[in-house]
């Protein structure tokens, strides 16, 4: 029997990051917004339980992102489909069907930690220009991205559509006395913090973040710890060395990772989120503890004062001061730390996940048709 019905496959395979959980939010809400679209979803094994909420096919692939398995296995996996939409620049280079393509930034150009190795001067940029290429549309999710894309890439600019992430519904202001209680039963957090989200990769800029923080026990006594949820296997051994050289070792607490429910009271129950990335794409904490009413810190750097919209506290990134400096701020002032709360819930409604996914759909829409 003739299928009569589109069909949206996806390469979900990237489950355990950022990029992951952008496919996840998105699929959900096509789900209810594509009703006459079938939704694929290349998955990993052990996550496509997950997705099968949202998808009505789930082919399952144990390829690895970026390797060779993929590129080869890829069109054979979604042969049929419609439109294959790619969220992220590793898509199949073989793939002579319709194509759309998210590129979230492209800090393996920019970022000095990447830029110069062989990986990112052959592998990296020849996908991106790729990518470019071969796609009908791209999304990106910050202008800051956008003007990257098309200053490192080149590329046709009326192919680029800009649309900004947002964050789950489930971050909102949780009771502060109800957070700390959580936090400190369920992960032993039971002094007051200061935060930090997301894998810490180099470009995440860790050691500046290290060195602030060092400098408010060392110069100011303060008694806070430093948490860190997420994980990097490569770059974290090196960030335990240093904090055992900066003697704040026993401040810094590692968690891995925590579910949204828990990431809320995280949020809640912190001091501020601090960001002190050289490089992000959009920097979707920064939003996340916005909408959980929890001052934000961050990098005076790439996306990040796009997406902040002047309701953060800024910082040079190079800059161990300038952070300190701002963490004394928050520490020392609760108006300060109401007013950021403030203008920080107003900010993040600003990231509207109806319009997101409305602006996905029309996109979406638009290639399915053609």
């Amino acid at each position: 029997m003739r299928r009569t019905r589109p069909i949206l496959a996806f390469d979900a395979r990237a489950h355990a990051t950022g990029i992951g959980r952008y496919t996840e939010q998105l699929l959900i809400g096509l789900r209810t917004s594509l009703p006459g679209v079938e939704l694929w979803c290349v998955a990993h094994p052990a996550h496509g339980k997950k997705l099968a909420a949202y998808a009505d096919r789930i082919i399952p692939s144990s390829a690895p992102m970026y390797s060779i398995e993929a590129q080869i296995a890829m069109p054979g996996l979604v042969e049929g489909a419609t439109l294959l939409h790619c969220p992220h620049y590793d898509i199949p280079v073989l793939y002579s069907r319709r194509m759309s393509v998210t590129i979230h930034d492209v800090t393996h150009l920019l970022d000095p930690a990447f830029r110069n190795t062989l990986k990112s001067r052959i592998f990296a940029k020849s996908l991106l220009k790729l990518a470019i290429v071969k796609a009908r549309r791209i999304i990106t999710i910050s202008q800051y991205s956008k003007r990257m894309i098309l200053e490192h890439l080149g590329g046709n600019e009326s192919k680029i559509s800009v649309i900004h992430r947002y964050a789950s519904p489930i971050f909102t202001p949780m009771p502060l006395l109800e957070a700390k209680r959580i936090v400190c039963g369920q992960l032993g957090l039971c002094r007051d913090y200061f935060l930090f989200v997301g894998s810490p990769k180099p470009h995440k800029n860790l050691p500046v973040l290290f060195e602030a923080f060092a400098r408010q026990r060392s110069k100011h006594h303060r008694t806070h710890e430093l948490v860190i949820i997420g994980k990097d296997k490569n770059n974290e051994p090196a960030l335990r060395t240093l904090a055992v050289q900066l003697g704040i070792d026993q401040q810094v607490r590692w968690i891995e990772s925590v579910s949204d429910e828990l990431l809320r009271a995280c949020y809640s129950a912190a001091e501020a989120t601090i960001l002190p990335s050289r490089q992000e794409g959009f920097g979707l904490p920064v939003i996340e503890s916005m909408a959980c009413g929890t001052p934000v810190i961050c990098a005076d750097a790439a996306s990040l004062p796009e997406v902040a919209g002047g309701c953060a506290l800024l910082f040079d990134p190079s800059s161990p001061e300038e952070c300190s400096a701002q963490m004394s701020r928050i520490m020392d002032s609760s108006q300060l730390r109401s007013e950021l709360r403030e203008k920080g819930l107003k900010r993040a409604c600003q990231f509207d996940a109806a319009r997101a996914v409305a602006e996905h759909t029309q996109l979406f829409s638009e290639l399915l048709a053609s």
